[in-house]
């Protein structure tokens, strides 16, 4: 007894079941993936975070004679401070010799190197706040009123948590999506 078995395209359409419930995975996975890097990147950039928060406090306590210097709203990357405070080297092969400063003078460049990096030579990066996106570092007095030496002061930081412009849906990001600002008092 000879049975002929008629199930021509069956196959293929298991085949092409099994390839669609496949890619469903695998895209489920990627997505997995990718919101795993950015959570890696945000904790990446909280750790830096507390890294300028501890340096900038430890600088104004340091130099508590003149801690009101600090307070000098948001600092802006501009010019070196005339003033080299602190050795350092260029990224080249010059080496940068400081000269003994005042506390003012200590205080501008602890500012500008905490934000903008000691100037170095092209493509070396420097400071840390550089490695965070749309970083912005602001020092104030917590009582505007009475702001002395020794009086607390509030360091303020912010930056983008993801500098994508696009959330995941297609959406647009807006002005203030994603921004992150930390507060930290010192009492030097």
């Amino acid at each position: 007894m000879n049975i002929i078995k008629r199930s021509s395209g069956l196959t293929l359409i298991e085949v092409l079941v099994t390839m669609v419930i496949t890619s469903i995975g695998l895209m489920g996975l990627l997505s997995l993936q990718m919101q795993a890097m950015k959570a890696t990147q945000d904790a990446g950039n909280q750790s830096q975070s507390i890294w300028i928060f501890n340096d900038i406090a430890n600088r104004i306590r340091v130099n508590e004679g003149s801690s009101s210097s600090y307070a000098v709203g948001v600092v802006v990357c501009g010019d070196a401070p005339e003033v080299v405070c602190s050795n350092y080297f260029d990224g080249g092969a010059d080496r940068r010799t400081a000269v003994i400063c005042t506390g003012p003078q200590l205080a501008a460049w602890d500012l500008f190197e905490v934000t903008c990096g000691a100037p170095r030579v092209a493509g070396v990066r420097s400071n840390p706040v550089s490695n965070l996106p749309g970083a912005q570092l602001s020092v104030t007095c917590v009582n505007p009123a009475v702001c002395g030496d020794g009086d607390p002061l509030r360091i303020t930081l912010s930056w983008r948590a993801r500098v994508d412009v696009v959330e995941v849906d297609g959406r647009r990001r807006q002005a203030n999506d994603n921004l992150i600002t930390q507060i930290r008092e010192v009492n030097p």
